[in-house]
């Protein structure tokens, strides 16, 4: 489709020498060019909101999805949680067998909340730490073998007069402290 025709562009001192009607009628015609121009293109901007619009629906799709995965991974672990197939933290501590390796840094395992939420351990500023306390002091652990063995020397997880764990919402800055019983660990088996 062409464009409408704009007319000859006319120069500033041309202008000065146009009488208020002259004004008025180049006015009128660059108005009526600029309606025409409007008009000319309402097809091509209809066509860009219904582009717009079907990748709008697409975004829609794609987080209808990512929401379903998440709330289908959120009952996995509940009910993992719930069969024993995810050991809580506590358990985890206490148990004879070694279930992770003794290096493994906290910020590599995975871990969530027993209601299903992925969560890391310490502040979301700082992750990858937990706190141990003997009731009067406090040390920080950031290995799974260095939370072994602290719990092993009886320490137990959070600080003088806060027991629990610091933990964090994944992909946020949400932190809360929550007993060792409510966070289950994922041993790479489910």
């Amino acid at each position: 489709m062409d464009l409408p025709p704009l007319g000859d562009r006319v120069e500033p001192e041309a202008l000065r020498a146009l009488s208020d009607d002259g004004l008025d009628a180049l006015g009128a015609e660059l108005q009526a060019t600029e309606r025409a121009t409007i008009a000319a293109m309402a097809p091509y901007e209809q066509h860009l909101r219904e582009i717009r619009t079907r990748v709008t629906e697409l975004g829609t799709e794609r987080r209808r999805r990512e929401r379903a995965q998440q709330v289908a991974q959120r009952a996995g672990v509940r009910e993992a949680a719930r069969s024993g197939g995810m050991p809580s933290l506590a358990s985890a501590l206490a148990s004879g067998e070694e279930l992770l390796d003794a290096a493994t840094p906290l910020t590599a395992v995975q871990a969530f909340l027993s209601t299903g939420g992925e969560v890391g351990f310490g502040f979301a500023t700082r992750p990858g730490t937990m706190t141990f306390t003997d009731g009067r002091q406090q040390r920080m652990a950031r290995t799974w073998g260095d939370a072994r063995e602290l719990h092993a020397l009886g320490w137990d997880p959070g600080a003088p007069g806060v027991p629990g764990v610091r933990v964090h919402l994944a992909g946020s800055r949400v932190e809360r402290v929550v007993p060792a019983t409510e966070v289950v660990l994922s041993l790479g088996a489910e």
